[in-house]
């Protein structure tokens, strides 16, 4: 391979100037390995996506445990699962749980706020709930996620439904006082 080819090749791994490559060659006697570390240890390489760097393969080999996993595997995962999780309480933050009576807002709690306490009070909550729906409480979520029509409609029928139960027990009252 001629020197012009193993400062292309370089230039093109490293994501490096021409000059750069020539230069890292030349202080290493033409090696490309040793160039592509002096130029990391530079801090000259930056990736592209085709750039070759020996950072990981040094990362994961000090990274090892005791017992021979990849602590790097563990943390990764961690570190995932914790964006995951602040990325669905960003949602509940932004999306909110909505009562109202006669066509007026009471509250409103972030929905995060009700996933959290759903479990530490749900008996309490759902009677809470189902006795709201037969004394006129309506119950809707409003938000960037939440607020969409099809979760709300579905939460129109059981107001519907609780409503019309209600209106049969009343018309089977009534018809009894009138015999």
């Amino acid at each position: 391979m001629t020197n012009y080819e193993m400062v292309e090749m370089l230039r093109e791994k490293a994501n490096v100037t021409y000059e750069e490559a020539k230069a890292a060659l030349e202080a290493v006697n033409w090696d490309l390995l040793d160039a592509m570390v002096l130029l990391e240890k530079q801090g000259k390489v930056t990736g592209n996506g085709s750039a070759y760097t020996t950072a990981s393969e040094t990362n994961d080999s000090a990274k090892k445990s005791r017992n021979g996993h990849k602590e790097s595997d563990f943390r990764g995962g961690v570190r995932r699962l914790l964006m995951w999780l602040r990325k669905l309480i960003g949602i509940g933050n932004v999306n909110f749980f909505v009562v109202s009576r006669n066509q007026e807002e009471l509250f409103s709690l972030p929905v995060t706020v009700v996933v959290v306490l759903l479990p530490l009070a749900f008996w309490l909550i759902f009677w809470l709930l189902l006795i709201g729906l037969f004394t006129g409480f309506k119950y809707s979520f409003r938000g960037p996620n939440l607020g969409k029509d099809k979760i709300n409609e579905t939460i129109e029928k059981a107001s519907k439904m609780a409503d019309d139960f209600k209106a049969d027990i009343a018309q089977g009252n009534s018809t009894d006082e009138n015999q």
